[in-house]
């Protein structure tokens, strides 16, 4: 099993892709990511999947989200 520690550095052009595609989760349009991106932001511990997550209102149910680590709000320049 690979652990953070061992994932290489992720280069130039990955660490913006990364930034963008943590943007499209934060405004919660992530339905449109592909999964080689999102495997790549699971496996460098920048989000993590949640289930289920009870809405309500208009979208009413239970649904699978996707949710900033701390290591991804650091990623990012938030505070945690």
């Amino acid at each position: 099993m690979t652990t953070f520690s061992e994932l290489p550095a992720m280069a130039s052009n990955s660490v913006q892709q990364a930034q963008e595609d943590m943007a499209l989760i934060a405004r919660g349009e992530e339905a449109d990511l592909p999964w080689r991106r999102l495997r790549v932001l699971l496996d460098h511990g920048l989000v993590e999947i949640n289930t289920p997550v009870i809405l309500g209102g208009p979208l009413a149910g239970s649904r699978t989200s996707i949710s900033w680590t701390d290591e991804g709000m650091r990623f990012m320049g938030q505070v945690s």
